[in-house]
């Protein structure tokens, strides 16, 4: 599926600096972004169906991965 302007992105990154500015990034390019600090609410927000993202940008090593 191509990612287009109606794409929903979770965005997850322990650091808060790199969460917030790849989010603002993405936002102010028209994407919708969804934000996890951990694997935990990684895999919580993959299980949301209603908000199920099209694309995860994620930090290989998190903590509790």
């Amino acid at each position: 599926m191509p990612i287009n302007s109606q794409s929903r992105i979770l965005v997850v990154d322990d650091e808060l600096l790199i969460r917030w500015s790849l989010s603002e990034a993405l936002t102010a390019a028209g994407y919708a972004v969804v934000e996890g600090r951990d694997a935990a609410e990684a895999r919580q927000a993959i299980r949301d169906q209603a908000h199920k993202p099209d694309l995860v940008v994620l930090d290989y090593r998190l903590p509790d991965s």
